[in-house]
């Protein structure tokens, strides 16, 4: 089975499949299903890739929830080998886009469940889904969760982790500020007027403002990223500068998050705009996943984890946001775990090293063989 999880991951990652464009990938992973004997697998209404492997007993089981769409290349002169060609070099790392997010852990789900009917059929069913659009706030999972609700007693969020159990992420919002003023020469340099006083106070004070906390997810964070300005002549004075904060949440709702705004903007000539919950686009606010540590589910996926891979990084959090937040506002009891190393996800030296490919679709197939513990 290794040299099998490693040629189709390698296919994988051979096959482009940006946000928008995963119908190539989709049919390839259906088609790898078939043919390692899923009971159901197919290609959904969103362009969802699907299987379906029975339990022995009737009832919810178990979903593994990956995704088929990457981030861009960047610049391929700053790879160290091609982002589509899928090489292992000496060291045993297999190299390419997608290669930890999410071409590798995709492998290792759909091999690890595969593996698991081996001494016969899982005591649950287990369902194996790969989505379009994680990548862009997650429009196929938006239409997969409802539909297999009724089916699925715990998801599994299958991106890396460095094969350690997480039971939580923060939320994701991006919100738009625009800091007004009034035109001019700037040889007059009248700062009142100009709204990159403004902007600097606000960020002043952004830098030394309480953040909103959890018990779980601890801290949020407010990171100012990309700036606008509507003047490109470096001697006039802008009349309005925009400014886009990416902020990781931790339950704020919507108003919570204007009021925190309306304070940090006081006195100044600045408006702002918060998503409602669940927008995409430009501007988004996504929830975050927040499961209990002492979980039931969390105890059982490291209990797992210990036994079949021995001793590893304790459970803990993701920086980043996962199409998990679907599955735990659905009320579906939620936790994370993958092979390869999160921090190489969307940079131009992405790989994933074959000993955790592989790990981690031990790791899936030992588990599906439990009954999910919720």
């Amino acid at each position: 089975m290794n040299e099998a999880v490693v040629s189709f991951t390698q296919r994988l990652l051979q096959t482009p499949s940006p946000s928008k464009n995963e119908a190539e990938l989709a049919a390839m992973v259906v088609a790898e299903m078939k043919e390692l004997g899923y009971d159901e697998a197919y290609v959904d209404e969103a362009g969802n890739a699907v299987g379906l492997i029975r339990g022995r007993q009737p009832g919810p089981g178990w979903l593994l929830l990956t995704h088929l769409d990457h981030v861009d290349v960047g610049d391929e002169a700053n790879w160290p080998h091609p982002p589509f060609s899928g090489h292992v070099d000496k060291e045993g790392r297999l190299w390419g886009r997608g290669a930890v997010d999410i071409k590798g852990p995709l492998a290792a789900t759909v091999y690890g469940a595969a593996a698991a009917r081996a001494p016969g059929p899982p005591p649950r069913d287990v369902w194996v889904a790969s989505v379009v659009e994680e990548e862009l706030g997650g429009g196929g999972a938006a239409v997969l969760v409802p539909r297999l609700k009724p089916n699925v007693a715990a998801a599994v969020i299958a991106e890396p982790s460095s094969l350690r159990v997480i039971y939580g992420h923060r939320g994701v919002a991006r919100v738009r500020l625009v800091f007004s003023g009034r035109p001019h020469h700037a040889a007059l340099s009248r700062s009142a007027d100009n709204p990159n006083y403004a902007l600097a106070r606000f960020l002043e004070r952004l830098a030394v403002a309480r953040r909103p906390t959890d018990r779980i997810l601890g801290a949020s964070s407010i990171t100012p990223t990309v700036l606008h300005a509507d003047t490109s002549s470096a001697n006039r004075t802008p009349g309005r500068v925009t400014l886009i904060l990416d902020w990781r949440t931790v339950g704020e709702t919507p108003e919570e998050m204007k009021t925190i705004l309306a304070d940090l903007t006081r006195g100044l000539e600045a408006s702002f705009e918060v998503p409602p919950m669940w927008e995409h686009g430009e501007l988004e606010n996504t929830p975050g996943v927040s499961t209990d540590p002492d979980h039931p589910l969390v105890r059982q996926m490291e209990a797992v984890r210990r036994r079949v891979l021995g001793p590893g990084l304790r459970p803990g959090l993701w920086a980043f946001a996962t199409d998990g937040r679907y599955t735990h506002a659905a009320g579906i009891p939620t936790v994370g775990f993958g092979p390869g190393d999160p921090t190489l996800a969307h940079t131009e030296h992405e790989y994933i090293e074959v000993d955790q490919l592989l790990a981690g679709t031990r790791y899936y197939a030992a588990l599906v063989q439990e009954e999910p513990a919720v």
